[in-house]
């Protein structure tokens, strides 16, 4: 950080101070400090709003009120506090290991990540909600923030001029809370290295994805499709851009019965809420489907507001007309498999949780997580699991995890093929099918199998991020946690199953936590409709400069020198950002998978078989190569590549969970990622996420150590330049 700050602050200042809350000032720190001018790292096209110097940022949860001095800004992309002072080594390091820490320094934060702002009144220990149109008093005594990651910062301005507090507040409320979603910071202007992850907006993904299950009698219809995409991404006189026919929440290309004309689709689409019919995403070679399918239309919750606008026997009518497309289109799926067995249907409006129910659950459990104070830590420590208990989250957990089994089991036993239908068919739909695949499908428990699954399921398929983690000001109706919820059933199949998985439960903690970065677009759409409109808003904005929109999936192929054009992410600029990186990636990856990986190379001759392409063995050693021989950027693309080799389908049901509540266990690793015992000092034993990675260290190093055994074994050059060794 020192190398983007034109000077330090004077050497005689004691930035460090102790005050018992806001209302008494320590003898050390002067009315104003005499600031020099600092600035935050800036992106290309990112511009400081509000500034506040001689601002305390205290460490939560401290009764000493330990506070660290500098200077606040607001961008139209983060919040950053900028201080000479070198950071806690424990906050640091947790805050390298999630993918925002390729954008933000440690005491950063994206604007988009903010959920909750209070106001702190000055000598008193009360606080009140702060909304974008909340009226401001001439003078604010601190602020408190609530990451949507569960981390809670507070500023004080006790010291800072006046006028400045307000402006940063003011800033904050509104660029936090913006009412289009291509109002957030979404692009920093550098290119975007490919991931390999198909995006599922192609008929080719489709068709890829048909020929490796294998799933007969399915086609892709491109019907959706409203024009070329390539030609149309800018269009002059609209604000926005149609991609699709019928549906704007279904991407351009999807795959419907073989037998289901075109237009048969676009006819049967009206009839189903968000005009979404049927769509098949997954199935397996025996026949067996599984589909995702909206409710018809209208729903109970539009009768009212129909019977209103016509009359009795007119709605009447329209119900008849769309029951009978509901049965149309499941006697498709049903025609659609070989020996004609009848498809299961789980109606999931009727057996798993509503999306006002998640939300009361995780609502609960952020209340939990984000205590003021140490007495209320305290108070509720002494009954943390019993609040689990009682928000229901579990419960849930539970039920998602249940069906899912029954739905798998029905795909794998009687060979039937699965309808799961819901609402739009956007949210629980998304939960359980991409939860059936975990079981199934192996390719789906690998890194790029897991974020080709979450492309396909969340993305492609339009769960609408943007409305339930309010990343724009659209009221609380529509906010539910659909999305952490899935993450968690991972989480507790990974724990039930420790080496099924090639990634770790601090993956999924980094996923969610991705999820509220807006630099990272994979999560910030209601749909892919949504995010080329604001590709479209953008590029014309900023015509002279291309709009690059990153996904997720990126941060595995980013090279190893930093997110700051070669800077180090480090405030001290100790760190060596490609050491932290190889840390990082051990957090993320599986030891024990990649263990198992490693074991299944020293049985039956493997070793003698690498060199042959057409064998698994190629591949596997690939994989452990990648991960293990060096970790660059290219060794990645390599190892991770999701477009090689092709692997056709090959069913496994060996995972089983146990979904009663006494086998789950509270998240606390995620839900508790920045949570610490207070008036103690950070010790990695407070951090669920350091504490395992301690202890994974050993067997990363016994691996490295059989990997270089191994490697002596292994041919140092094959022919293809498809193996490739790192040197020693």
């Amino acid at each position: 950080m020192n190398s983007n700050r034109k000077n330090k602050r004077p050497s005689n200042f004691k930035t460090y101070v102790e005050i018992d809350e806001f209302n008494q000032k320590p003898d050390d720190v002067p009315e104003e400090l005499p600031y020099e001018v600092v600035e935050p790292f800036q992106y290309d096209g990112e511009i400081v709003i509000a500034q506040a110097n001689n601002v305390l940022k205290f460490a939560p949860l401290k009764t000493n009120k330990q506070g660290v001095s500098g200077t606040l800004f607001i961008t139209n992309f983060k919040v950053s506090f900028v201080t000479s002072i070198e950071v806690d080594k424990k906050e640091e390091e947790l805050h390298h290991r999630s993918l925002q820490s390729e954008f933000l320094r440690v005491h950063d934060f994206c604007l988009s990540e903010v959920d909750l702002v209070y106001k702190i009144t000055e000598g008193s220990s009360r606080k009140k909600r702060l909304y974008p149109n909340t009226p401001l008093s001439s003078r604010i005594g601190g602020l408190q923030i609530i990451l949507k990651n569960f981390r809670v910062i507070n500023f004080s301005f006790k010291f800072t001029p006046q006028g400045q507090d307000v402006r940063i507040a003011q800033a904050l409320l509104h660029h936090a809370y913006p009412q289009r979603i291509d109002h957030l910071y979404l692009s920093n202007g550098k290119p975007v290295p490919h991931s390999g992850i198909p995006e599922f907006s192609v008929a080719s993904d489709w068709e890829r994805e048909i020929r490796r299950t294998g799933c007969p009698n399915w086609r892709v219809s491109k019907h959706n499709e409203f024009f070329n995409l390539s030609s149309s991404i800018v269009d002059e006189k609209s604000a926005d851009i149609q991609l699709y026919n019928f549906c704007p929440s279904l991407p351009t290309a999807l795959v419907v019965p073989r037998d289901l004309l075109d237009n048969q689709i676009e006819s049967a689409a009206q009839h189903f809420q968000g005009s979404r019919p049927p769509v098949w995403c997954w199935g397996s070679p025996s026949g067996a489907a599984l589909v995702r399918m909206a409710q018809i239309s209208p729903s109970t919750s539009d009768k009212i507001s129909v019977t209103k606008s016509m009359g009795t026997l007119k709605r009447r009518k329209l119900e008849e007309e769309a029951l009978q497309q509901e049965n149309k289109m499941m006697a498709q799926v049903h025609k659609c498999h070989p020996k004609k067995i009848g498809p299961t249907i789980y109606v999931l409006d009727d057996i798993l949780p509503s999306l006002k129910e998640v939300q009361s659950a995780y609502i609960k459990l952020r209340e939990l997580h984000t205590p003021d104070d140490p007495s209320q830590y305290r108070e509720q420590d002494q009954r943390y699991y019993s609040t689990w208990d009682s928000s229901r989250w579990l419960t849930y957990v539970s039920c998602c995890l249940k069906i899912a089994q029954e739905a798998a089991a029905a795909m794998v036993h009687n060979n039937s093929s699965v309808i799961l239908q819901e609402g739009e068919g956007r949210d629980m739909s998304a939960v359980v099918s991409s939860l059936v695949q975990l079981l199934l499908d192996p390719q789906a428990r690998t890194l790029t199998g897991f974020h080709t699954l979450i492309q396909k399921e969340w993305v492609a398929l339009s769960h609408p991020f943007a409305l339930r983690l309010g990343h724009t000001r659209m009221g609380p109706e529509g906010l539910s946690a659909v999305w952490l919820l899935f993450l968690d059933c991972v989480h507790q199949i990974s724990e039930q199953h420790p080496s099924a998985l090639e990634f770790t439960s601090e993956y999924l903690v980094s996923l969610w936590h991705a999820a509220h970065c807006s630099l990272y677009a994979t999560f910030m759409f209601n749909s892919v409709n949504d995010k080329f409109s604001s590709v479209a808003a953008l590029q014309r904005e900023n015509p002279q400069h291309r709009v690059f929109m990153r996904p997720v999936w990126a941060w595995w192929y980013e090279p190893g020198d930093g997110a700051y054009n070669g800077k180090t992410n480090s405030s001290n600029g100790h760190d060596s950002s490609s050491e932290m990186r190889v840390k990082v990636w051990q957090t993320f990856l599986n030891v024990l998978y990649v263990q198992g990986l490693m074991e299944s190379l020293t049985v039956g001759g493997a070793l003698q078989r690498v060199s042959d392409p057409m064998s698994s063995a190629y591949y596997i050693w690939n994989r452990i190569d990648a991960f293990l021989g060096g970790c660059t950027s290219s060794e990645i693309r390599r190892g991770l590549d999701a477009h090689t080799p092709f692997v056709p389908l090959k069913l496994d049901p060996s995972i089983k969970v146990e979904t009663s509540l006494s086998r789950l266990r509270p998240w606390v690793g995620c839900f508790g990622y920045w949570l610490t015992e207070p008036e103690l000092p950070l010790q990695e034993s407070d951090f669920p996420a350091l504490r395992r990675a301690k202890e994974r260290e050993p067997l990363w190093e016994e691996l490295m150590h059989i990997y270089s055994m191994l490697k002596q074994h292994i041919p140092e050059k094959i022919s293809n330049g498809s193996l490739h060794h790192s040197p020693s």
